[in-house]
């Protein structure tokens, strides 16, 4: 099975420089790194000097953004296996052979893993702080496992089938952010099975130590009013496929209200509880939202009596 690796990339040539090395040690011989410059122009010259052919390098022609970049990736992408790294993250060398293992050996159509978080410059694994989201071993997910567990995002070695992405159709654009998020529920709710690698699959960088790179990370820069109204979407979207008084309509409901309690964004939370049905739920989402708004003033009243006291 070839893999195609899709690196989307907006004005970060130091990053990606360091994303695409870590891509073409890992990619396999027959497989293929895209890259999609997202309309910066900088990839090109960024990997100049990179005569591997396995590199191809592609102008988003698409909607902008990162979820038009991806779709315009895979377009451009030959593989059967389509893997996703961030221009500022580092993939871990064997990752692709396990995935490539996991869709030969089992039912799954979409996977992602465990990752490692680095604090400035990698030098080994043993500066990695590992993660693993479900503390499980590797495997197929389980339907048990509550649903927000099972949606970490594209950014932690997410891999999906050619044929499941040209199914389910493509990423959704008006989603500034939570694109992965109304992604992946699109992906439970019409049945298809996910594959969790233990082991990380990507490394993420942080404190990057790269003077001349200022992109900020996209959830760093969006408002929470328009996040807000991203994961409003999602769960507009997507109830559908659970059932009205499904678990996993709830985990979707809470999200919206933790967030919003948490960022102040009360109207979000008001527009939210006021179509909610069926009525018992509306009461049950406000107990939930004034709950987590109270818990929200107690923890601000203890930091600030912490910092008078020091």
């Amino acid at each position: 099975m070839r893999v195609s690796i899709i690196i989307p990339t907006y004005n970060r040539p130091g990053l990606l420089q360091r994303a695409v090395a870590s891509a073409l040690v890992a990619c396999p011989a027959d497989g293929e790194v895209v890259v999609i410059d997202d309309r910066s122009d900088t990839a090109e010259t960024a990997l100049r000097d990179i005569t591997d052919p396995r590199l191809r390098i592609t102008t988003n022609t698409g909607d902008k953004g990162a979820a038009g970049a991806r779709n315009h990736g895979i377009a451009q992408s030959t593989g059967e296996i389509v893997m996703f790294l961030d221009d500022d993250d580092v993939m871990v060398a064997d990752y692709p052979a396990r995935v490539i293992a996991a869709a030969r050996e089992s039912v799954a159509d979409f996977g992602f893993s465990g990752f490692a978080v680095v604090e400035g410059v990698c030098r080994s694994s043993e500066d990695w702080k590992l993660s693993n989201s479900l503390s499980a071993e590797s495997g197929i997910v389980g339907t048990r496992v509550p649903l927000l567990l099972r949606m970490p995002g594209f950014g932690v070695g997410f891999w999906i089938k050619r044929t499941v992405f040209d199914r389910i159709g493509q990423i959704r654009t008006d989603q500034i952010v939570d694109e992965d998020g109304d992604y992946f529920c699109r992906l439970y709710g019409q049945g298809c099975k996910a594959w969790f690698e233990a082991e990380p699959g990507n490394i993420i960088m942080r404190d990057y130590g790269l003077s001349r790179e200022h992109a900020p990370q996209l959830t760093r820069s969006v408002r929470p009013s328009l996040e807000a109204d991203c994961h409003i979407r999602t769960l507009q979207r997507n109830q559908h496929y659970f059932g009205l008084r499904s678990e996993e309509r709830w985990a979707l409901i809470r999200r919206c209200l933790r967030f919003a309690a948490f960022h102040g964004v009360d109207r979000t939370a008001q527009t939210l509880i006021r179509d909610l049905t069926p009525l018992d739920w509306r009461i049950r989402a406000w107990l939930f939202w004034q709950m987590k708004k109270r818990g929200k003033h107690i923890h601000q009243r203890r930091v600030a009596r912490k910092k008078a006291r020091s």
